[in-house]
């Protein structure tokens, strides 16, 4: 498994799987048209690196995740399937159960590789101060004309590990957040609203304290993927991302606080997410095609910036899909498909197409249904974190192969009587529907022919 962002680089060249930009290219708008135009094309999305970004020094590394093949190589595997299975395997022993702290608790026991707290500064990560401490001198992308209009600003840290722990030091967290930059030393950090950095913010704001803050740029693909995804309270991302690699994650202690930082990453910003005033963040180009609305963030102030002696700046772009984050989720798909089980009584699997990741929608399999355990299985999932906003859910019998969206829409259009199978939600916001109880057209099949002609295919010459 790769244990930096050098390492994975180094191989995806290897396989022809990068391409290199040599030519200067703006950070400002061009550098991610260029990255939405290449990820948008689901035939050929090469990873890219931008060499010369502005007058910048550093060189821009984009769409790393953005195919299913180089997902599977991140984690190791030879199919995202196995990451289910794995998972899987460690909660057969299980039984079902509601309580999502109880699932973070076994996680946390089974899938987890406590990180390595090395006692050196020697390390990647640490091999120069950068002077100045100054966030503009990095290439982070200006992606959508009016992003960070409100104050006029609309550079973003895309890719940023952001770690953080509660006032005593413990239940670490890292994740993924939309990073604004305001000036050389200021960030706007919009917390996503019950995630654990928000909740440790809120406990150093009753105290009237700052929260030390780390944002690690790099380091092993492993850790960055489990940051994006949103794992259960209680499980730590970076255990996690030690079990999905088969390899403790090396770690070195931050001088500001009690924060742990990947010794391989490229680029480690420290600093303290202050207690008062916040900064105007947004608007922001978001995945609906639309800006987010500019709002309220947390103001962090930059206190240190370390880095390697040739670091490379990781940065993602978001969109309409296809775009590499949507990638990115696939991953969690599979994650998904281990802890529903456990969660929602009939599931059998899950598969969220592209268009719908980040609407938490999906089409669910669900085993023997009736139409009492569809209804039982859409109130169930609405109730957990990740479907709780979710736009749509499709729900069908599991012999339905879910990846067929050709089949999928016929049964959609074709199989609801829409005044029994329509599921609304008590605000009429989510909707889920049941094409679960009738054929799907195999009445219409007559089996002897059709194994008949499978048996003589190549008799025919047909391709």
């Amino acid at each position: 498994m790769f244990s930096s962002l050098h390492d994975f680089m180094q191989y995806l060249d290897h396989i022809n799987s990068l391409r290199t930009v040599d030519v200067q290219v703006s950070t400002r708008l061009e550098m991610a048209a260029i990255i939405r135009r290449i990820s948008g094309s689901l035939k050929t999305s090469p990873a890219l690196v931008f060499t010369t970004p502005d007058d910048y020094p550093f060189p821009v590394v984009a769409n790393l995740f953005g195919s299913r093949r180089r997902m599977q190589l991140a984690l190791g595997l030879d199919s995202l399937h196995d990451l289910t299975d794995n998972l899987a395997a460690l909660l057969a022993a299980e039984p079902c159960f509601t309580n999502l702290n109880r699932l973070g608790s076994i996680l946390a026991e089974r899938a987890s590789r406590a990180p390595c707290t090395l006692k050196t500064s020697n390390v990647p990560c640490r091999e120069l101060h950068e002077p100045g401490d100054n966030l503009l001198r990095f290439p982070f992308p200006h992606s959508w004309p009016d992003d960070g209009s409100a104050i006029g600003s609309g550079r973003y840290i895309t890719m940023g590990q952001v770690i953080t722990a509660d006032p005593e030091g413990k239940d670490a967290n890292c994740g993924i957040y939309r990073c604004q930059i305001h000036d050389s030393h200021s960030l706007a950090i919009r917390w996503r609203r019950g995630s654990g950095a928000e909740r440790h913010h809120r406990l150093f704001m009753q105290h009237n304290q700052r929260m030390p803050v780390a944002i690690a740029l790099g380091g092993p693909p492993a850790l960055t993927l489990a940051a994006a995804w949103p794992l259960p309270d209680g499980m730590n991302e970076t255990a996690f991302a030690g079990w999905l690699r088969g390899a403790e994650i090396p770690v070195v202690d931050c001088p500001h606080g009690p924060l742990l930082v990947p010794a391989e990453a490229d680029l480690i910003i420290e600093g303290y997410a202050e207690p008062d005033q916040p900064l105007i963040e947004g608007p922001f180009g978001n995945h609906t095609g639309r800006y987010d609305p500019a709002g309220p963030a947390a103001r962090v102030t930059v206190t240190r910036i370390t880095r390697r002696r040739e670091p490379v700046i990781p940065i993602t772009v978001v969109g309409p899909p296809p775009q590499e984050d949507c990638w990115m989720m696939l991953g969690w798909e599979r994650v998904l498909a281990a802890l529903l089980p456990r969660l929602v009584p009939g599931f059998k699997d899950i598969f969220m197409p592209l268009p719908w990741v980040f609407r938490q929608s999906a089409i669910i399999a669900l085993d023997n249904p009736s139409s009492r355990s569809v209804r039982d299985a859409a109130i169930a999932l609405w109730r957990l974190p990740w479907f709780a906003k979710a736009r749509l859910l499709v729900l069908v019998d599991g012999t339905v192969p879910l990846s067929n969206m050709l089949q999928i829409a016929w049964r959609v259009v074709n199989e609801p009587n829409w005044s029994d199978d329509l599921i609304r939600d008590e605000t009429g916001r989510r909707l889920a529907i049941d094409v679960t109880r009738r054929t799907g057209g195999e009445g219409l099949m007559d089996s002897g022919t059709e194994q008949l002609i499978a048996s003589r295919w190549k008799e025919y010459g047909l391709p």
